[in-house]
């Protein structure tokens, strides 16, 4: 049986021949096509839904555009994302796992959750009174002007977070100058963190940098390991002293009330007998008034009567002595005189009296 041998056309070029043909032929619209197509998929961008983008065109601000897909003109504009909806914070004093500005962090009732890590140059504020302390604190914030943030904070977002923290510090440690060592320990917390955010959102503000601060808070402040030992000494010294103080005035209001007990009964016991006194003294000087006149009406009674009254105290001291056989010696008897214990001695007939 004989082969039969189909030869190829010469003016069919297959699909190879085709296809190469054709990209010939069309070769300035596909490139034309390409470049379109990378231009587009290089000029598209999305803005996260808490951010803000900030066009440049030519180096200048065109516009601030809103979260979404946006197309940029090529070789013309610059696209800048700015977290301005983002809830931000620094830490001072500590880390934790994030970097700081760029991280949201999970704030809870007050409290971070997660591993700090201590930074001691940040911590170590010098009071009032020349004292250490030991300050760890946070300042929540957002970006309140993209524009302000993007131009008026130069440098990368590194050197804008650094010179954020280098401006916070310096105003911190002004706050804790001015305030002694207990109240940054204790009592003054409060006012410290309001004193910080009214005083940095001041400053925010005058640079312009876009900055607005939601809260400031002091999470720990606790003695510096410099002047523990000395503090903690200090602390129970003024402890025993305090001790002393109310042992002293509870002795105080024990013995005062005592002593002023006493002193008024002395007074009234004085003001009675001044009162004695004075009664008398007025009563003695009407009777001597009544007697004086009593006297220019009728002297003679009144000297019997002066004279009765002054024997009256003499006869009470008299003793009397009765004495027999005075018929014998005519009604008289001489005595010498001698004390009442001799006479009755010596008229006593068993003690051998004549």
């Amino acid at each position: 049986m004989a082969e039969v041998i189909i030869m190829p056309d010469p003016n069919d070029p297959g699909l190879q021949g085709k296809i190469l043909r054709f990209f010939m032929r069309h070769i300035l619209w596909i490139l034309l096509l390409a470049v379109a197509l990378v231009a587009v998929t290089r000029n598209i961008y999305t803005i996260p839904s808490d951010s803000k983008g900030i066009i440049l065109r030519f180096g200048t601000i065109s516009g601030v555009v809103d979260p979404g897909l946006h197309v940029k003109l090529p070789f013309a504009d610059e696209v800048y994302v700015i977290p301005a909806a983002r809830k931000q914070s620094l830490e001072f004093g500590f880390r934790f796992g994030g970097s700081g500005a760029s991280r949201g962090g999970e704030f809870r009732g007050g409290d971070f959750r997660g591993n700090d890590k201590p930074v001691a140059d940040e911590k170590l504020m010098l009071t009032k009174d020349n004292k250490l302390i030991e300050v760890e604190w946070v300042m929540h914030f957002h970006i309140g002007a993209p524009e302000d943030y993007m131009f008026n904070l130069p440098g990368s977002f590194g050197e804008k977070e650094k010179m954020l923290r280098d401006l916070c510090m310096a105003t911190m440690r002004r706050i804790f100058a001015s305030v002694i060592f207990d109240e940054g320990l204790t009592s003054g917390k409060q006012k410290i963190q309001e004193e910080a955010l009214e005083t940095l959102q001041t400053a925010f503000d005058t640079l312009k940098m876009g900055i607005q601060i939601d809260e400031v808070l002091l999470q720990e402040t606790n003695v510096s390991e410099a002047i523990k030992a000395e503090y903690n000494s200090v602390t129970t010294a003024e402890e025993q002293v305090k001790t002393m103080i109310y042992q002293a005035e509870a002795h105080a209001n024990k013995v005062i009330p005592e002593a002023e007990g006493r002193a008024s009964v002395l007074i009234n016991e004085g003001e009675s007998y001044k009162f004695k006194r004075i009664s008398e003294a007025e009563g003695e000087a009407a009777r001597l008034n009544l007697l004086q006149e009593a006297y220019k009406l009728n002297p003679e009674l009144t000297r019997l009567n002066m004279w009765a009254e002054g024997m009256t105290e003499v006869w009470k001291k008299l003793k009397v002595v009765f004495v027999e056989g005075l018929s014998d010696a005519g009604g008289t008897l001489k005595v010498l005189p001698l004390p009442p214990d001799v006479l009755y001695r010596q008229s006593d007939p068993s003690k051998g009296g004549n």
